[in-house]
């Protein structure tokens, strides 16, 4: 895994459970410096890759893997989009315990925005 790829991954997880990044490298003893050094491409020690592992709980060599294979190609652009961008992870997980009703109205109301910003 490039670096670019392993710091995005680390960034997005932390997105997607509501952490901090100061928490992050305290806990992992991972620094600002070589998160940096991660997004300029440079590549993350094994030491490195198995803090972070054991920290998020993450394999990051199953997150490398195309886990969309057999997949519609909808629910794989999808899943693609949500890995790329962890706002959508995170409106996700804030919609799952609100009604269906409200969800179909967020929608209309992104749908507007949509629209809006095309114009």
């Amino acid at each position: 895994m490039d670096g670019v790829e392993f710091a995005r991954t680390i960034e997005m997880e932390l997105a997607n459970r509501g952490i901090k990044k100061g928490d992050f490298y305290n806990a992992t003893g991972i620094s600002a410096t070589a998160m940096y050094g991660w997004k300029r491409g440079s590549t993350p020690s094994m030491e490195s890759v198995a803090a972070v592992e054991n920290y998020l709980g993450v394999k990051f060599s199953d997150v490398s893997k195309n886990e969309t294979t057999g997949m519609d190609s909808n629910l794989a652009e999808l899943l693609d989009s949500i890995r790329n961008r962890p706002d959508l992870g995170v409106l996700l997980r804030s919609a799952r315990d609100v009604p269906p009703s409200s969800v179909y109205q967020l929608v209309a109301q992104l749908e507007k925005e949509k629209e809006r910003n095309a114009e």
